[in-house]
């Protein structure tokens, strides 16, 4: 271990106490972190850590404190205070090949240590006076091809060489932290101090608009520029772009395909406190939303897109709703903002228009002709997250899937699953891919059906189970009822009827398997036909599989070995990973799909599928054989999700007893 101090044993782990600890409010680090209760929702943003309430702006200043110094202690690590000064040791300047203006190219050493030296390059523009600083973080800076779109309009365009400071590499030790090695601080929180040690710089300059200075970056860089911001209240705008895990996204509220706390293959990021989180995030005592709560009142802009789903687009809209009632609350609604596009995990020119078009907003009041493109929430948030009375309204509402909805007004009619025997059991699990457990082990045979339900075998079991009862009644028992009587369409991305059915939440995909159980019972009915049966829910929850039951979800294992599993006698110890190059959430046609060796098909599609398997206390394990852009586990990775969340790429198929 390379960071020094006051040793403390918690759970069996070293933990390090720094040595200097910043006024916390009235928070103090737990004894033992099983001490921590289980919050299911988001941790409340207004509750101090004595559980008053905030009221006014000088609780909020105590509050503030507190989540910080609790995001220090349990993910970041804590940084060292400003040095005594930030210097030139080289520099040149040359023209910039735009003809806009000229680069500076500078090293700045920290404390007279030549140790902690690092590289940056001005971008500056022909316009005099104090400018506007963009910074971003780079490996190598000097080759920035939007660097002219910010040239001529006067901004000064900065990047700094975050790797001066930290190499990034896991067990190393970079320069800041054997400088300071009193510091429990990791590679994001040095990559932070670094940022705020180049903004100490810009204090010394004449050409520098000291109350307009805007921090962006991408991925990692990302979760440095929030965390930044978060800590340096001279940053008055900042623009994390796919950010994802400990960055704009969330732990607790997991989009399919997210990266989960449990997954991270960067422990290096981080504190070694977080990995005891993992699969148990409802001990977390804060989420994300906390690192955008401490922005306010300045202002942020998350851009994110539709189709990183590693990066969680879902997640980073819902800590975004959850941090607004901040902003309301300090009188700034606007200084808040989100943007979604489509396409891959890199920044483009879109990305850089929309963050150019809110500092013009937010640093010189020029509103966009458009200001609801700054506030995008297409996607289905849990209840506890809808937009209030009072709070900020819906600004621009998109599509995941570019605005495609169609209804399925086709008639219902009696469906047959085919199902595959999947015996040999007892059979050895598969090998512990990324260090996130074996599965494919199970003890039974069973049957799995050959492919996901579709939207027509959906449709059939609404039209059923709608007939009777009033509409307040349907829309408890599915969330994607109609709600007008005789209407029970589902909204869908697909265009056709045999196509998997999506946007389901576990629990109608429960209530899917109680209605086969209970032998699809038509006509008037209670709730007994879809709350009971091979499961039992009871106020939304489901319970564990009823003994005796003839339909339900695959377990994880159950799914794995159905689709994985490359041998159908005896031990069965091998397993072979379908590693498609499809990236784009398409239907394969059943001429094109993947088949196991036991009849399992359309596994390798991009559709997500539940699994009754729960993770933690909070979400359900999905599974999928497809690649999905962002996702760098492919088919052997891990993913959960919530339960409670419809979402374009969930579906789901079923499994019975073996007859």
């Amino acid at each position: 271990m390379h960071r020094l101090g006051i040793a403390l044993t918690v759970l069996g782990c070293m933990f390090i106490v720094p040595v200097a600890v910043a006024d916390t409010g009235t928070w103090s680090p737990p004894k033992s972190l099983y001490d921590l209760p289980e919050v299911r929702g988001l941790p409340d943003l207004f509750t101090l850590a004595d559980g008053s309430p905030v009221e006014t702006e000088e609780d909020w200043a105590v509050r503030r404190r507190e989540m910080k110094a609790m995001l220090q202690y349990y993910q970041y690590g804590h940084v060292p205070p400003r040095p005594e000064s930030v210097t030139v040791v080289e520099s040149r300047r040359e023209a910039h090949e735009s003809g806009l203006g000229a680069m500076e190219y500078v090293t700045l050493e920290i404390d007279g240590n030549e140790a902690l030296r690092f590289r940056a390059v001005f971008y500056l523009p022909k316009q005099g006076g104090p400018r506007p600083v963009i910074i971003r973080e780079e490996g190598n800076p000097g080759h920035r091809r939007e660097a002219p779109m910010f040239l001529e309009k006067g901004y000064i365009f900065v990047e700094y060489a975050r790797h001066d400071l930290d190499p990034d590499k896991d067990r190393v030790t970079g320069p800041a932290q054997a400088a300071y090695p009193e510091y429990d601080w990791e590679t994001l929180a040095v990559w932070a101090w670094c940022g705020m040690r180049l903004v100490d710089y810009l204090e010394t300059r004449d050409d520098v608009d000291m109350d307009r200075i805007a921090i962006t970056g991408h991925s990692r860089g990302g979760k440095m520029a929030l965390l930044t911001a978060a800590l340096d209240e001279r940053i008055a705008l900042v623009v994390p772009h796919q950010s994802g895990a400990g960055g704009a996204g969330c732990y607790r509220i997991l989009g399919p395909g997210a990266e989960t706390l449990a997954q991270n293959d960067k422990p290096h990021w981080y504190h070694e406190r977080l990995r005891w989180f993992g699969m148990q995030e409802e001990r977390l005592p804060f989420d994300q939303h906390f690192l955008k709560a401490l922005i306010a009142p300045r202002a942020l802009l998350c851009t994110e897109s539709f189709d990183d789903e590693f990066a969680n687009p879902l997640g980073s809209l819902a800590t975004s709703v959850a941090a607004q009632p901040v902003f309301e609350f300090l009188g700034v609604p606007e200084k808040n903002g989100v943007h979604f596009r489509r396409g891959g995990h890199s920044t483009d020119a879109e990305d850089w228009a929309r963050l150019l078009g809110f500092a013009e907003w937010q640093f010189f009041g020029k509103e966009p002709a458009n200001k609801g493109a700054y506030w995008e929430t297409p996607f289905v948030l849990p209840a506890a997250l809808e937009i209030e009375e009072g709070q900020r309204k819906i600004g621009h509402a998109v599509m995941p899937n570019g605005g495609l909805v169609e209804t399925l007004p086709f008639t219902a009619t009696e469906t047959t699953m085919d199902f595959r025997m999947v015996d040999s059991p007892g059979n050895r699990a598969d090998r512990n891919h990324h260090e996130q457990g074996s599965f494919g082990a199970v003890e039974r045979v069973f049957a799995i059906a050959q492919h996901q339900v579709s939207a027509k075998e959906y449709v059939a079991f609404l039209k059923a189970i709608g007939a009777g009862g009033s509409a307040n009644e349907r829309k408890q028992r599915s969330s994607e009822w109609a709600s007008q009587p005789g209407a029970y369409n589902h909204l869908t991305p697909w265009q056709y009827p045999g196509a998997p059915i999506t946007q389901v939440t576990f629990t109608d995909a429960i209530r899917y398997c109680n209605w086969l159980h209970n032998g699809k019972r038509k006509g008037p009915q209670g709730p007994e036909t879809t709350e009971d049966g091979a499961y039992t829910i009871v106020d939304g929850v489901v319970g564990p599989r009823n003994p005796g039951a003839k339909y339900f979800l695959p377990t994880e294992d159950e799914w794995y070995k159905a689709a994985y599993s490359a041998s159908r006698t005896g031990s069965g110890g091998r397993y072979v990973h379908f590693k498609g190059g499809n990236d784009t959430p398409v239907i394969k046609r059943p001429d094109q799909e993947a088949v196991s060796v036991w009849g399992m098909a359309g596994y390798a599609d991009a559709i997500w599928e539940w699994t009754e398997t729960p993770v933690g206390g909070l979400h359900r394990a999905i599974r999928s054989g497809a690649w999905f852009l962002g996702n760098n586990r492919q088919s052997a990775g891990r993913f959960y999700c919530n339960p409670e969340l419809s979402y374009p790429s969930i579906g789901f198929r079923v499994a019975r007893p073996a007859p």
